[in-house]
């Protein structure tokens, strides 16, 4: 292969040498960043969940989730005659951070 002359005052063996260390800092950097949680394979991944799908991940009943509502242990908001939950409060709910 060619050498391409470069008009650095390194080697290009060390310049290659500087870019992957530039490169692998960045990397580490950015996934230390990204805020890594467990997966919750019980959970769907939309951020809306339906009445059944809240049901399912807690197995209660329809009834029992609209008691909780009625005391306000959750929060959801309709959109025509459907009734959604924010996948947000249900993360709270489970976490704890939310009194069931």
């Amino acid at each position: 292969m060619n050498e391409t002359p470069m008009l650095f005052p390194i080697t290009q063996s060390e310049f290659w040498k500087q870019i992957k260390m530039i490169i692998e800092n960045v990397i580490a950097e950015k996934l230390s960043q990204q805020k890594i949680s467990p997966p919750n394979s019980h959970l769907p991944e939309k951020a809306l969940l339906k009445a059944s799908d809240v049901c399912a991940i807690f197995q209660i009943s329809k009834p029992t989730l609209y008691e909780w509502l009625k005391q306000k242990k959750l929060k959801s908001f309709k959109i025509k005659s459907r009734r959604y939950f924010n996948r947000a409060d249900i993360d709270d709910l489970i976490a704890g951070r939310m009194q069931a």
